[in-house]
């Protein structure tokens, strides 16, 4: 059999020893469009999907045909298989979970924009409370 490495390689890519990497990188996200990031954050998602549905669509492929193989189903069974109603509801809750993964970046710029806590962006809510509290008095 032949050892496959890189893309196609199933063994997870890992970081040196000893290297900790942190959770979210730090600094401003790059931008290549002029929209404030939005069209960035959209071709991120489209990316993040492809490679989720390539990556799955590989996967199916090679366990139909392994099941197919091994006669342990017949060829289309999986077309025609109906959940149980615990299977349903456990699928729903993987499909919240997935939808949070590949929205990820989307969600990263709203808490980026919530949690913008500039000097100036402070100073700007302190003077326009100071205004507004002059003109009702």
């Amino acid at each position: 059999m032949v050892q496959v490495t890189g893309a196609r390689s199933s063994n997870a890519a890992t970081p040196n020893d000893g290297r900790v990497f942190p959770a979210k990188a730090k600094g401003s996200r790059p931008t290549y469009f002029d929209d404030e990031g939005a069209s960035d954050a959209i071709v991120q998602v489209v990316t993040s999907l492809a490679a989720e549905v390539w990556a799955l669509s590989e996967r199916i492929q090679t366990l139909e045909k392994v099941l197919v193989e091994k006669d342990l189903v017949e060829d289309g069974f999986i077309g025609t298989y109906e959940l149980s109603e615990f299977d349903e509801q456990q699928r729903l809750e993987d499909a919240a979970v997935f939808v949070g993964r590949v929205f990820r970046v989307l969600e990263e710029m709203r808490e980026e924009i919530v949690n913008d806590e500039s000097p100036e962006a402070y100073l700007e809510v302190v003077d326009r409370a100071f205004s507004e509290l002059r003109k009702e008095s």
